[in-house]
């Protein structure tokens, strides 16, 4: 995949994961954890989401 689909892709998991949280489904700490592995998998270096 080309790195503009990387990035969305990576972002749009983001969203569905803060979507979790807001839910309280998942914790902040396996947030940080999941968006660690998303940045790798995505190949994403820079983060820009609060």
């Amino acid at each position: 995949m080309n790195k503009s689909v990387n990035t969305a892709s990576f972002y749009y998991s983001l969203n569905m994961l803060k979507l979790l949280q807001e839910m309280q489904l998942i914790s902040d700490d396996e947030a940080d954890k999941i968006k660690k592995s998303l940045s790798n998998h995505y190949k994403v270096t820079d983060i820009y989401y609060k």
